[in-house]
């Protein structure tokens, strides 16, 4: 029966049954084992799973000096492979606290790739199904995002934007500043008192050169 620790961890994945044995008493080797199959099996809350398996093997960490026979050879070949569970556990909430900040194509495809070696290296277990709806998310993310390569020509174009009326003659009209407009035909230079002054004219041959290099 699990300890203190890993009985309030076990309740919260809310799919392991409890027993009803003295929550004080030592957890047994068999118990422990069969409770990381069964979370293992049926658990797709990774941020759970990984507090619940880090408790149970500290559990059988303690256990395992007095009660070494017990361990069989599968059970050690089951808990080392736990050690890369963890390791790919810890990955996989990195890789979804990122999917919040992926702001072209190109990251979500890295970031789908990602999705897709964790889902094979956390398979069979159940979690491996919160890795797949992961990389279905990401993926149809990425439709609706621009390619890197259009971001840095537009964020290259602002800057270019920003030089250019820094050191354009103000408004002929009425002397206010005047800004850069786009329209279907081009780039314009309009009043930047519009709709109050309607000043405006179009960019110079050498304004364009500067604002397309």
């Amino acid at each position: 029966m699990p300890n203190n620790s890993v009985q309030r961890t076990l309740s919260q994945l809310r799919c392991l049954p409890l027993t009803s044995h003295v929550s004080a008493q030592m957890p047994s080797v068999s118990d422990l084992l069969a409770d990381l199959h069964r979370a293992l099996e049926t658990s797709a809350n990774e941020r759970q799973l990984l507090v619940f398996i880090s408790e149970c093997l500290s559990s059988l960490r303690a256990l395992y000096r007095e009660h070494r026979a017990e361990f069989s050879d599968e059970a050690v070949v089951f808990l080392k492979s736990l050690v890369s569970v963890q390791d790919s556990l810890r990955e996989f909430i990195e890789a979804v606290e990122e999917k919040d900040w992926v702001r072209t194509r190109d990251d979500t495809q890295e970031l789908a790739a990602r999705f897709g070696e964790l889902k094979e290296r956390l398979s069979p277990h159940f979690v491996a199904k919160r890795a797949e709806k992961e990389f279905r998310e990401v993926v149809e993310k990425g439709q609706s995002l621009p390619f890197a390569a259009v971001v840095a020509g537009e964020a290259q174009v602002r800057q270019q934007c920003s030089q250019l009326e820094s050191t354009v003659q103000p408004c002929q009209k009425c002397g206010s500043k005047m800004v850069l407009r786009e329209s279907q035909h081009g780039y314009f230079w309009g009043c930047s008192t519009f709709p109050k002054c309607f000043s405006r004219r179009w960019l110079s041959a050498e304004e364009s050169k500067c604002l397309f290099l």
